[in-house]
């Protein structure tokens, strides 16, 4: 996918929700796919796409061995993060418009920390989607540089327990399967992966049933005399009328209203 593609995806991405590129799945029949669980929430609230890149931390079966704290540090940094955890041309293929996902394989690992959130972000990476942990949280918090979708808040650096390994290939995420290269959208509701290959569908479907939740929310706004906002706003007026869109004078009679 070129980049002036995955640009107009993401463009029209940040005009929706979580919850409408749900239903745009079920629309193309995919009900049980892409949800990933819903105990892998953010670290704050938040909203973020782009499109994945994969990799794993893999379980060392490596004892450590016994050092005194001047050789734990040389083996450490020059073993383990220069051999190990060596991610080698994966770091430079990824960059602007990427979303990490990142299989910790039950790790209670972090897959991303006040330093290296900053690192991904300054290479325009979009978020980061684990079954593992975020560390470094209250600084995080402070820097809000990389969002982050996480199953655990965790201490621990990777040496001693995790290599890299596996990247571009196909993991799992609280019960999604993601592929390099498939669309990752998370906000407040937790996160969804579309597979490449029906992304347009899906998008489709998702901006018609959110013109038409817009729609019916504006009726609902005036109903109940709410200030309108952003949410009570067409985002896409190039969309043909819903095929059920409701009747403004059946619907504001519905509700009691005249």
């Amino acid at each position: 996918m070129d980049a002036n593609k995955r640009k107009k995806i993401l463009d029209t991405v940040a005009k929706l929700r979580v919850t409408d590129i749900r239903d745009g799945m079920d629309w193309v029949g995919l009900h049980h796919v892409g949800t990933v669980d819903p105990e892998i929430r953010p670290l704050y609230r938040t909203k973020a796409a782009g499109f994945a890149q994969t990799y794993k931390h893999i379980p060392t079966q490596i004892r450590v061995p016994e050092l005194s704290p001047a050789d734990y540090t040389k083996w450490a940094y020059e073993y383990w993060y220069g051999q190990l955890w060596n991610m080698g041309d994966f770091r430079e293929q990824v960059g602007e418009g990427d979303f990490l996902v990142i299989d910790t394989l039950g790790q209670k690992t972090p897959a991303i920390g006040s330093m290296d959130s900053m690192v991904w972000a300054a290479r325009g990476v979009k978020g980061v989607l684990t079954n593992g942990g975020a560390r470094d949280t209250d600084e995080q918090l402070y820097q809000k540089a990389m969002p982050c979708w996480h199953r655990w808040v965790v201490q621990p650096m990777y040496q001693g327990r995790v290599e890299f390994g596996e990247p571009n290939s196909t993991v799992e995420i609280g019960g999604a399967t993601v592929r390099p290269g498939d669309l990752v959208v998370a906000d407040g509701d937790g996160a969804i992966v579309v597979p490449q290959d029906v992304i347009d569908d899906v998008l489709y479907y998702a901006k018609q049933e959110s013109e038409n939740d817009r729609y019916d929310r504006s009726m609902l706004f005036e109903a109940l005399g709410i200030a309108p906002d952003e949410s009570t706003q067409s985002m896409f007026p190039d969309m043909p009328p819903h095929p059920y869109r409701k009747q403004r004078e059946d619907f504001m009679k519905r509700l009691g209203k005249k």
